[in-house]
């Protein structure tokens, strides 16, 4: 019976000595695993491989800066002689403004025919649709949008040789005497040496009214006080509509002409 119980004890015995084995063999598994684990941390090494990009891409930027300060020169070079070839022109023929109405906008107006034939350098037209001695415009594409007197700043500006004044229809039945002497009084002042012109109004309408011809009075007048140029060209384009026709255009660029050549 001893002999019996020695032989399952050392079978247990082994059987003991086995599982111990296995467990210490997991356990060695387990911690060369942990230990290959650690290598994880180089791949962030090899990341940082592509720095000498940098030192690549910072060698060109020196080259623009050396190439960039070349062309400067150049171009103070050639903006310089461009002012001496924009003046010979200047000398052309007289600086002219033109202040009106309807009737002295657009294309083929009196303004048009009276500058080809007097030689008229610059013009600057001022007229706006309803512009007269009373009545301000109903538009206006600059500033200041005032009548005549409002606009003796803006007539100035242009430094002009010649002044032509051209409206009166759109003030309707009331007297323009007094906005008209202050008109060209204040026009003077600021312009000493210019020539200045008015022209009595004229109408597109069936009928000419009779107050147009004590505007035209009015002017005349005026223009008699400050030694300024006065144009009448009757009425060439009662019936015309909205403005005076070519025609008619043609009548006022006539007397425009007689008066100043």
């Amino acid at each position: 019976m001893r002999s019996h119980d020695l032989g399952r004890w050392s079978v247990v015995g082994l059987v003991i000595l086995g599982v111990v084995a296995v467990v210490l063999s997991l356990l060695a598994l387990r911690s060369t695993s942990g230990v290959e684990a650690e290598p994880a941390p180089p791949p962030p090494l090899d990341t940082q491989a592509p720095a000498p990009a940098e030192t690549d891409t910072e060698a060109p930027v020196e080259e623009p800066t050396s190439e960039a300060p070349e062309p400067a020169p150049t171009e103070t070079e050639s903006t310089e002689p461009e002012p001496t070839e924009s003046e010979p022109p200047a000398g052309d023929g007289p600086t002219v403004v033109v202040i009106g109405d309807s009737h002295s906008i657009g294309d083929d107006t009196w303004v048009d025919i009276a500058a080809d034939e007097l030689g008229w350098g610059d013009v600057v037209n001022l007229s706006s649709p309803g512009r007269g001695y009373l009545a301000a415009p109903r538009s206006c594409d600059f500033e200041p949008c005032a009548n005549f007197g409002g606009s003796v700043d803006a007539i100035a500006e242009a430094a002009p040789d010649l002044v032509i004044t051209f409206g009166g229809f759109n003030d309707g039945d009331y007297s323009i005497a007094d906005p008209a002497a202050s008109y060209f009084a204040t026009l003077r002042d600021a312009l000493p040496d210019a020539e200045l012109v008015g022209i009595a109004p004229v109408t597109s309408t069936d009928e000419a009214a009779y107050w147009l011809t004590l505007h035209a009075r009015s002017i005349n007048a005026a223009l008699g006080s400050v030694d300024g140029v006065f144009v009448d060209p009757g009425q060439p384009g009662v019936g015309d509509g909205d403005v005076i026709g070519a025609e008619a255009q043609a009548v006022v660029a006539a007397a425009v002409i007689d008066a100043l050549d």
